[in-house]
């Protein structure tokens, strides 16, 4: 099965991922395979015409995140751009072994639940969530928040989700869950 892990920025879902990676779950990171993406010149000269935000072959991220953090349509038309590649590597990376896949998803967006047999919502208080971002990022409050804004609800994700983890306490309660969440899916 195809397993999405989603949850709002800074929710955990990392964490998650990390513990299952130990557990010798297979995993995958649709940023890291974003990342790997904004490499391919074809990407970056689409990119560069849709948003005027690449120079010299190369992408300014931190411009093209402006872009479409303020502005939804522009959001909407990058994930156009990006999501087809990112969900090709996903199940060029599924079809490799046999088993179930958990894949992070930063940017989950309600079009995207047809495409997981499964998600795994992180829960977190949304407070918890700006702390751990400053402390991970050192982004400003007001940046965080705009972020935040823009993702889908926590409310929703839950109403969408197939399994719930609540990352309020510490890694030792993380790990049990993710424990269980593996034992749902081995026996299930």
């Amino acid at each position: 099965m195809k397993i999405a892990v989603i949850g709002g920025i800074g929710s955990g879902k990392s964490r998650v991922i990390e513990c299952l990676d130990r557990l010798g779950e297979r995993t995958c990171d649709c940023d890291e395979i974003y990342k790997d993406i904004m490499s391919d010149r074809e990407y970056i000269r689409q990119v560069g015409e849709a948003f005027g935000v690449a120079q010299e072959g190369v992408i300014d991220k931190k411009a093209l995140g402006k872009i479409v953090f303020s502005d939804e349509a522009q959001l909407k038309k990058l994930n156009a751009l990006a999501h087809p590649l990112v969900f090709k590597r996903v199940d060029e990376i599924y079809k490799e072994q046999e088993g179930n896949l958990y894949i992070e998803v930063s940017a989950f967006d309600e079009s995207m639940a047809k495409y997981f047999d499964e998600i795994v919502f992180i829960k977190s208080e949304q407070s918890q969530r700006v702390e751990r971002i400053k402390a991970r990022n050192n982004f400003e409050e007001n940046y965080i928040l705009s972020i935040m804004s823009k993702q889908m609800s926590a409310q929703r994700m839950q109403e969408l989700a197939d399994f719930v983890i609540v990352n309020d306490s510490d890694l030792e309660e993380l790990n049990r869950q993710v424990e269980y969440l593996i034992a749902f899916h081995t026996f299930n």
